[in-house]
């Protein structure tokens, strides 16, 4: 697989691309935070202040206070219990699963989950590690029935918005076939958080997920637009994962810089609530034209939209008709995704409707 095209972002909603500027509907920027100019400030007068990095481990030197108050903030947005920082969003799954692992005994995972959560679950004893088809309930509760113990507490493995099309894994039920059991849901939640529920507080508040039935991960560099990872979980968390985490304990953290970056951008988000708010009526009239269109789009708020032909030269033909419109074309394909690949299209609360309408007139023409 090829590294993808050399972009500059230019302004919020553009890039330069083979140094032409394009509308760009695309990356994980959801409310184009890295380029806010608050964000940006944050960062620039902590790194003058501070210095770029910690130079140690948070159980050594390295535990800063912006990384502290981070977390304190992050916990106060996802609504208590406790939030510790991990180095990346990637490395979120593993320091929480090395957290979890001891307090269960099963291991159930939804099939075609992000590779970040994948991977730490290949480091499980195969034999209690059992996986299932995503998005059904009937399946998970089979393979319980088939292979839990009465003496055994399950974990189950999934996201909680999908990268590729932003469809959400049906939560609220998988609670209901772990209850009984004593289970635990891990949910990457990386597309969620900032994005989705009333508040802002991810897959789990959309779902109505009741408190403590669910460990929670993220990132910082997709909704506030920063970097690093994030584990939410009960009060008391964050002690945990300094105990068991060696993904936690043996890395060097974030950057005080960009600690003061998610900050700000945190604050930015719980003063402009409208921001997370108006992204589900924006994706409602999205889903709605495409679909009038005749392409497929699945039936989510998230800012997430997959639109394809299901054939690579039609695909091709749209690439070519997007640029001609000053669009840049996210199109990918790769394994794992739709026949003939796909346009992965993101939608931020920075985006305006002209453009958005522009870039529905080119689908129209395909």
């Amino acid at each position: 697989m090829s590294l993808s095209a050399e972009l500059r972002y230019i302004d919020r909603t553009r890039v330069l691309f083979e140094g032409r500027s394009y509308l760009f509907f695309a990356g994980t920027d959801y409310h184009r935070l890295s380029s806010h100019p608050e964000v940006v400030r944050a960062f620039t007068e902590a790194a003058w202040a501070e210095g770029l990095s910690c130079c140690g481990s948070r159980v050594t030197t390295g535990n800063h206070p912006l990384l502290v108050q981070l977390e304190d903030q992050a916990t106060r947005f996802l609504g208590g219990g406790s939030v510790v920082l991990c180095s990346s969003g990637y490395l979120s799954n593993t320091v929480a699963l090395e957290t979890l692992r001891p307090d269960y005994q099963r291991f159930f995972m939804a099939e075609g989950v992000h590779p970040s959560l994948e991977t730490p679950a290949e480091s499980l004893p195969p034999d209690r590690l059992h996986r299932f088809p995503g998005a059904d309930p009937r399946a998970l509760a089979q393979a319980l029935r088939a292979h839990l113990r009465p003496d055994e507490r399950p974990l189950l493995l999934t996201e909680g918005v999908l990268a590729g099309d932003g469809a959400l894994p049906p939560l609220a039920e998988y609670w209901e076939v772990l209850r009984p059991a004593r289970g635990t849901l891990l949910v990457d939640d990386s597309h969620g958080i900032g994005v989705v529920g009333a508040t802002g507080k991810g897959s789990p508040e959309l779902a109505g997920l009741p408190d403590g039935c669910f460990v929670q991960t993220g990132t910082f560099s997709k909704a506030f637009g920063a970097f690093g990872g994030l584990v939410h979980g009960p009060e008391g968390f964050r002690e945990r994962v300094a105990e068991r985490s060696r993904a936690f304990i043996g890395a060097t953290p974030i950057p005080p810089p960009m600690a003061a970056a998610g900050l700000c951008a945190i604050e930015l988000l719980r003063a402009q609530p409208e921001l997370i708010t108006g992204l589900p009526a924006r994706m409602a009239r999205i889903r709605a034209a495409v679909a009038a269109l005749g392409l497929p789009a699945s039936h989510s708020p998230a800012p997430i939209l997959s639109v394809t032909h299901g054939d690579t030269g039609r695909n091709l033909h749209m690439r070519e008709l997007l640029l001609a419109a000053g669009i840049y074309p996210s199109y990918v394909n790769y394994p794992g995704c739709p026949p003939g690949g796909h346009f992965r299209f993101t939608f931020s609360s920075a985006h305006t409707d002209p453009e958005i309408d522009r870039l529905l007139a080119v689908l129209a023409q395909t």
